[in-house]
C-alpha cells in the first residue's frame, strides 16, 4: 500500500495538472473518520473550487472517471460525498499485497528517498545552566522530526547553536565569581539578574579544587555547563552532529563580514551613533540595529551572520525549533536572509510552546527552581518522557502529566501501545512462530481481519504528514489508533485456534503489525518491549 499511496497521489496530481493545469501542494489526500468513507478521502475539489470558480461538486465529477481508469487495478471504487469529497475504497488483493510486500521488506517498505539536504537546529538553549523541562520538549521534537526526515530519505543534520558571548555569559561569569568568594568566606553578593541555581556553587567549587587559572573562568564555566547539557540531551536520547559557537563566529569575523556585504548594497545607514539594517525593505516592521553607538555587536547581527553559515553549507532546507518568545523574531531573520540575496522560503521555524507539571512550579534558571530535565527523566524514564513530550502539537501548551506517565494501566497511552507489542510477542513465543509464508495472507477476508490490515497500512499516509507539517504528534496519534484496532482484535479473534490456512495467515497480519508498531516506536525513539 505504501507503493499504492504514492501511486494515487502521484495518479490525482496528473489527473488535476491535465484537467486544470494547476498544481496543488501535498498531501492530497488523508484519511477519513468514518470507516463508510473509504480507505482514503480527498478534499482537492474544494480547495480547487474558488481557484476555478467552480462548484466542487462538479469539480469531483469531472476528476472520479480519469482516476479509476488510472486506479482500476487497485481500487474498488470511486465515491463523491458532498459537498466534494472523493472517496477511495483500496480493493481486497491491493491489501493482501501490500502486506505480503511488507513482510518481505519489513520498515523499509514505508520509507522514501527524497534526498534533500537539511539541517535542523533546535534546542539552542543558553549555556548558562542545566537544561528544564521546557528544552527537552525541543529536544525530543526536534529529535523526532529529524528520524522522519531521515526515514524518508533525506540528509539531516542537528545542529546545536551555543551562544556563547554577550550579557548572559557575562552574568553567568559575575555568578561564579561571586560563589567563589562566597566559598573563601566572603559575604555572597551576587550580581543583580545573576545566576542563583545550586549548580553554580558546585562548579565554584570544582574550579577551586582544581585551581584553575582566573583568566580561564570564562572558558571553565562554559565548558562545565556545556558537559551538563550533553549529559542530558545524552539521557534523552538525543545526540547532535554540530556544535556552533556563536564566539567562534564572531571570532571568525563573520559577524563584521554581513554588515559589510548589507553596507555594499545600500543597507546600511547610520543614526544615533549606531548602524541599522533597512530591514524594512524586506517586510520587517522596523529597522534594526547591527552595531550599538558603544560598538557592541547585539544578538540579531550574530544570528544573520550565523544563517548565512549554514546557507553557505549547501543545504536545501534551514529548520530552527525555537520558544514562544521567539516569535517576533522570525520577520528579522526572513529579512535579512532576503537583503543578502537568498530566498527567504529556504528557511522554516517551528515555535515550540511551554511545557508546565501539574505542581506548577514557576520555572525560573536563575532563581535557581526550575524544573529540570534531568529530574524529570529520573522520575519517569527516557521512553515516557520522549513520548509525553510528543502527545501534543508543537504550538499548543502541553501540561506534562507524571502520574499518567508511569501508570501501568491502559489509560496511559504508551502503556497502552507497549502492552500491544507484549501481546503479540506472546501469541508468537506460543506459537513457536519464525517464518511467515505470503501465500497463506489470501485467507484473510475476516472484515476484522481486513479491517486491522486497514489501520496498520495507513502508516504511510501518517509519515508524509509528519514529513510536511513536521508535527510528531501525529505519529502518537497513528499508533494509538492502530494499538486501539490491535486489542479489539485481540479479544474477538483467536489466532491459534481453528483451521491451519487462517492461523497461519492471521500470524502474517500480526507480524505485519508488530513491525510496524517497533517502526513508529523507533521514529520516536523509543524501545518497543517485549515482556511487561
Amino acid at each position: 500500500m505504501k507503493k499504492f499511496y504514492q501511486k494515487i497521489s502521484k495518479a490525482l496530481e496528473n489527473v488535476i495538472k491535465k484537467e486544470y493545469g494547476v498544481e496543488l501542494a501535498p498531501p492530497l489526500w488523508e484519511l477519513p473518520q468514518k470507516q463508510e468513507f473509504g480507505d482514503l478521502s480527498s478534499t482537492v475539489a474544494l480547495r480547487l473550487a474558488s481557484k476555478l470558480k467552480k462548484s466542487p461538486i462538479e469539480i469531483a465529477l469531472q476528476l472520479k472517471a480519469p482516476l479509476e481508469k488510472l486506479l482500476s487495478k487497485d481500487v474498488e471504487k470511486v465515491e463523491i460525498i458532498k459537498p466534494g469529497f472523493l472517496n477511495l475504497f483500496i480493493s481486497q488483493a491491493t491489501l493482501v499485497s501490500s502486506l505480503n510486500e511488507l513482510l518481505r521488506n519489513k520498515d523499509k517498505f514505508f520509507r522514501r528517498k527524497l534526498k534533500k539536504k537539511i539541517l535542523l537546529e533546535f534546542v539552542s538553549a543558553n549555556p548558562t545552566g542545566p537544561l528544564s523541562i521546557a528544552h527537552g520538549r525541543q529536544a525530543v521534537v526536534g529529535d523526532v522530526i529529524a528520524n522522519a526526515l531521515e526515514f524518508f530519505g533525506n540528509q539531516v543534520e542537528r545542529e546545536y547553536y551555543i551562544n556563547d558571548t554577550g550579557r548572559q555569559i557575562e552574568l553567568l561569569v559575575s555568578s561564579l565569581e561571586a560563589r567563589i568568594r562566597e566559598i573563601n568566606g566572603q559575604a555572597l553578593t551576587l550580581p543583580q539578574d545573576g545566576y542563583k541555581g545550586e549548580y553554580i556553587r558546585d562548579i565554584a567549587k570544582e574550579y577551586l579544587r582544581q585551581r584553575t587559572k582566573r583568566e580561564e573562568l570564562r572558558r571553565f564555566v562554559l565548558s562545565n555547563i556545556m558537559a551538563l547539557i550533553k549529559k542530558d540531551l545524552l539521557s534523552l536520547g538525543v545526540k547532535f552532529d554540530n556544535w556552533i559557537s556563536q564566539r567562534k563566529i564572531v571570532k571568525e569575523k563573520k559577524v563584521q563580514g554581513v554588515v559589510d556585504i548589507l553596507r555594499r548594497r545600500g543597507l546600511i545607514y547610520e543614526k544615533e551613533g549606531a548602524l541599522w539594517f533597512s530591514s524594512t525593505k524586506f517586510g520587517d516592521d522596523k529597522d534594526r540595529v547591527v552595531k550599538k553607538s558603544d560598538g557592541q555587536l547585539p544578538y540579531f547581527v550574530s544570528d544573520i551572520a550565523y544563517h548565512k553559515d549554514k546557507i553557505k553549507r549547501r543545504f536545501n532546507s534551514l529548520i530552527n525549533l525555537w520558544g514562544p518568545d521567539h516569535h517576533g523574531y522570525i520577520g528579522r531573520v526572513e529579512a535579512a536572509i532576503d537583503a543578502l540575496g537568498y530566498k527567504r522560503e529556504i528557511l522554516k521555524v517551528i515555535i515550540i510552546q511551554l511545557v508546565t507539571i501539574k505542581q506548577k512550579i514557576k520555572m525560573s534558571k536563575r532563581a535557581g527552581t526550575a524544573i529540570l530535565l534531568s529530574d524529570l527523566i529520573s522520575e519517569v524514564g527516557k521512553d515516557a518522557a520522549r513520548f509525553y513530550y510528543l502527545t501534543r502539537r508543537n504550538s499548543s501548551h502541553l501540561e506534562f502529566d507524571i502520574d499518567l506517565a508511569c501508570a501501568a494501566s491502559f489509560d496511559n497511552p504508551l502503556y497502552y501501545i507497549q502492552y500491544a507489542c507484549v501481546r503479540i510477542e506472546s501469541i508468537f513465543r506460543k506459537a513457536k512462530a519464525e517464518d511467515f509464508d505470503a501465500k497463506y495472507s489470501n485467507f484473510l477476508t475476516d472484515s476484522e481481519d481486513l479491517g486491522l490490515l486497514r489501520s496498520l497500512l495507513q502508516f504511510p499516509y501518517c509519515l508524509e504528514k509528519v514529513c510536511y507539517s513536521l508535527e510528531p504528534v501525529f505519529i502518537i496519534e497513528f499508533l494509538k489508533n492502530l494499538a486501539s484496532s490491535f486489542h479489539k482484535f485481540y479479544e474477538r479473534k483467536r489466532v491459534l485456534v481453528g483451521a491451519k490456512e487462517l492461523m497461519l495467515a492471521r500470524l502474517n497480519l500480526l507480524e505485519a503489525t508488530r513491525i510496524v508498531l517497533h517502526c513508529g516506536l523507533n521514529l520516536l525513539g523509543i524501545k518497543p518491549v517485549r515482556r511487561m
